[in-house]
């Protein structure tokens, strides 16, 4: 093999071994140690340790100084918006999601529709206990999650009926994979402006979600809270889900919708939304 040859076949083996880091990061945990990522990758700690180091350096990744482990860092979270057209939507949407944490005292969630499912973009971590299946870059179904629902309510028929149609599996027993029931939730959601995963992903998680509209009144993103079941419903839903549907709201404002939403907060408070999803 000619130097050439060999320079080409070492690249091309460590552009390999950083995408099976970031499909690591995706599937087992927000979270990981080198040594977490060195088993998982087939890696020599030193191997694991320069390459992460390298990711961290070009914002790839984020290193907590106190504990050591890595998480999914903004260059990425970046790159992911961007493949759809939503670059700025991190920079607007962290205060609010920061102001919703500090509020309910629970995690807040960012998420954008990505090829029929919910992809976390952006989360701010409550500091209470939470049970949470949802980390920065995991899709997870947008039929039986709050913010993939928000979302979902409001896109075109057929891209709900792209999602209906496919396989819809049961995560638990609150978990809904009858398309005629997901129908008729999505017309509550539209009509009340805010969507409830009742356990549906996870037994003993609720969360609470809205969506958000670019200038164009079109859905791009969403944002939830998730608790335990028992937090949230002291709370109230009705009252967590005013105030995440007030940062949906003020997100909108400032991605370039001013007339932002009906005071319930719901689709069909936009004229422009001839066609909600879902109706026949």
């Amino acid at each position: 093999m000619t130097v050439q040859r060999e320079v080409h076949a070492r690249g091309t083996q460590v552009v390999d071994r950083v995408f099976d880091i970031i499909d690591a990061f995706i599937h087992v945990g927000p979270e990981l140690s080198v040594t977490d990522v060195s088993r998982r990758v087939g890696l020599k700690y030193s191997t694991a340790h320069r390459l992460l180091e390298a990711m961290a350096r070009r914002g790839i990744l984020d290193r907590d100084p106190e504990t050591r482990r890595y998480r999914i860092g903004l260059q990425l979270r970046q790159v992911a918006l961007a493949s759809i057209g939503q670059v700025d939507l991190l920079d607007h949407a962290r205060p609010f999601l920061e102001e919703l944490t500090k509020a309910t005292g629970e995690t807040s969630h960012l998420a954008v529709f990505d090829d029929g499912m919910a992809l976390y973009v952006d989360k701010v971590e409550s500091q209470r206990m939470l049970s949470r299946p949802s980390h920065v870059g995991r899709r997870l179904p947008t039929y039986c999650t709050g913010v993939g629902k928000a979302m979902l309510a409001s896109l075109p028929a057929e891209v709900v009926d792209a999602v209906l149609s496919g396989d819809l599996q049961q995560f638990t027993a609150n978990t809904i994979t009858d398309p005629a029931r997901l129908r008729a939730e999505m017309a509550t959601i539209r009509q009340q402006g805010y969507a409830v995963d009742n356990e549906e992903i996870e037994e003993g998680l609720v969360c609470v979600a809205a969506a958000i509209r670019d200038r164009d009144g079109r859905v791009i993103a969403g944002i939830s809270i998730g608790g335990p079941a028992s937090r949230v419903r002291k709370r109230g839903v009705e009252i967590v889900a005013r105030e995440v549907t007030q940062s949906a709201r003020a997100i909108e404002v400032v991605v370039g919708w001013p007339e932002g939403r009906s005071e319930k907060g719901g689709a069909n408070s936009d004229p422009r939304k001839s066609d909600p999803a879902g109706v026949r």
